[in-house]
């Protein structure tokens, strides 16, 4: 069956609630690890605006707060064993902590992977996949050269539309062509999805299971529990990390 034709076809079965929209997986267990997100990593002029400044931390501070959960005996974890640990219970280390970065950005090779390594730190690596290869975003060769040191890289759409806002038709490519250029390049399985924008409902959550992702990560607009359960991996809840916030802020966000 043609690529296209199978994915509006599988998509019309969606649409028609002929397959599932939600997963119904269940755990006993509960545990609270925290799920941070990066994006900008770099210096910044002055004349910068205000909404970048927050959004773009320095080298010098990424460093300071992987050097702190290092130092206090943090160990750091992909989003793919957390959720082996949520779905199989596969075991994790003492005081595990996610580090996550969004988009792809060149700079996530040129400074986030340095840092990582000179810690012994993994990371997860959420991709735009046509942004790979553009003068901003890493290329292909950097990207497997991380997978290959163990960095987890998992799928963030094609092109990074708010997914509520489109026509489903669009949101399924935008998800499901994601994962397979990724899975081409990578040669493996890609299978957790972060929602561009932290825009997701039902609709998008089925469509997100259907294209084969075991899990998703949103966005929390708060501090808050970081409790997740089997049944709840397609809204795994990440804190922003943002450049304004003082290390001690920080270290609240790892408890």
């Amino acid at each position: 069956m043609p690529r296209c034709t199978y994915i509006y076809r599988s998509l019309l079965l969606f649409l028609m609630g002929v397959l599932p929209i939600a997963g119904t997986a269940t755990a006993e267990a509960a545990q609270k690890i925290p799920i941070l997100l990066y994006h900008h990593l770099q210096d910044l002029s002055p004349k910068a605006s205000p909404l970048l400044r927050a959004w773009t931390l320095s080298p010098g501070k990424l460093d300071s707060q992987v050097g702190w959960l290092v130092g206090h005996g943090f160990h750091t974890i992909t989003m793919a064993q957390l959720v082996a640990h949520l779905k199989h219970r596969r075991p994790l280390p003492d005081k595990p902590i996610v580090l996550t970065f969004d988009d792809g950005w060149r700079d996530h090779y040129e400074v986030a992977f340095p840092i990582l390594r000179k810690y012994k730190c993994v990371a997860t690596f959420f991709i735009i996949t046509d942004g790979v290869g553009h003068s901003a975003y890493m290329n292909w060769g950097q990207i497997r050269q991380m997978a290959l040191a163990g960095m987890d890289m998992e799928a963030h759409s094609l092109t990074h539309p708010k997914l509520t806002k489109i026509p489903p038709q669009e949101a399924y490519r935008e998800i499901w062509q994601s994962k397979q250029s990724l899975e081409s390049q990578l040669h493996r399985p890609v299978t957790i999805f972060a929602y561009p924008f932290g825009a997701y409902n039902d609709s998008i959550i089925g469509m997100v299971r259907h294209a084969g992702f075991e899990a998703a990560a949103a966005v929390s607009g708060m501090n808050g529990s970081y409790i997740y359960r089997a049944d709840e991996t397609y809204t795994l809840f990440r804190k922003v990390v943002m450049n304004y916030e003082s290390l001690d802020h920080f270290a609240g966000l790892s408890r």
